[in-house]
């Protein structure tokens, strides 16, 4: 295991950069295979063939997506995906758990935010009766996030913790570039990237597989959509 660290102003964090676990997600999704992603606004759609990616939250951190069961149910090959964010204004901020923080350090409180989102997000899909060892962090403008960059990177590193701590054999990252960038800086991981493109084929999405690893990681999946099916879908890389 490959080992980096991220200084704040709370200390060094240790990032896991495994090598393992990229390759485990990108062993999941046979190379050029597709599939959907789906989440709360799916809920009344039926499910189409091929690898599956469900959302448990109901489009930001702390809630629930109420179909997590009904969309899980039947797919062969699922993995699951959580959103994310860092408010340090929110009630779910807490100077205690999992670690100790002083009032004033915001690396640290974003650590904890991250980290029990990434629990609650756990514990949706367990108490669906859903489960799966890839998982993935929704990275995207529209959800809650600091202008501070160093405490967005803590926030994601805590909501990946906890889910490895859960028993995840591999995290990685749904955005794209520029939200990537504007969010962490280009905080280089080497976490398994899956970008969003607005391709039409997965063809055309599949030539973004190179050149497009915003994370430093493997990029193991792209997204597109064509008509006329309704759902995001995805090529394996």
């Amino acid at each position: 295991m490959q080992r980096t660290f991220l200084v704040t102003a709370g200390g060094a964090l240790a990032i896991g950069a495994c090598v393992v676990a990229t390759a485990l997600a990108s062993g999941q999704y046979t190379p050029n295979s597709t599939g959907t992603d789906v989440g709360y606004p799916n809920c009344s759609q039926k499910m189409t063939a091929g690898f599956r990616v469900v959302g448990v939250n109901d489009g930001l951190s702390y809630s629930t997506n109420p179909c997590i069961k009904t969309e899980a149910a039947g797919a062969a090959n699922l993995s699951l995906y959580a959103n994310t964010g860092w408010y340090a204004q929110s009630s779910h901020v807490t100077a205690t758990s999992p670690r100790t923080c002083q009032k004033s350090d915001a690396n640290c409180l974003a650590y904890n935010y991250g980290y029990n989102a990434g629990l609650y997000a756990y514990a949706a899909a367990t108490s669906a009766g859903v489960s799966a060892l890839t998982w993935w962090l929704d990275v995207e403008t529209a959800n809650s996030w600091n202008t501070n960059t160093t405490q967005n990177q803590n926030s994601l590193q805590g909501e990946r913790d906890a889910l490895i701590a859960k028993g995840a054999s591999s995290v990685g990252v749904y955005s794209t570039t520029a939200q990537w960038t504007s969010i962490t800086g280009s905080w280089i991981n080497n976490w398994p990237s899956w970008g969003a493109t607005t391709f039409t084929s997965a063809s055309s999405a599949h030539t973004f597989c190179t050149g497009h690893q915003f994370t430093g990681g493997t990029s193991v999946l792209m997204q597109y959509q064509s008509s006329p099916v309704t759902l995001d879908q995805d090529v394996a890389c």
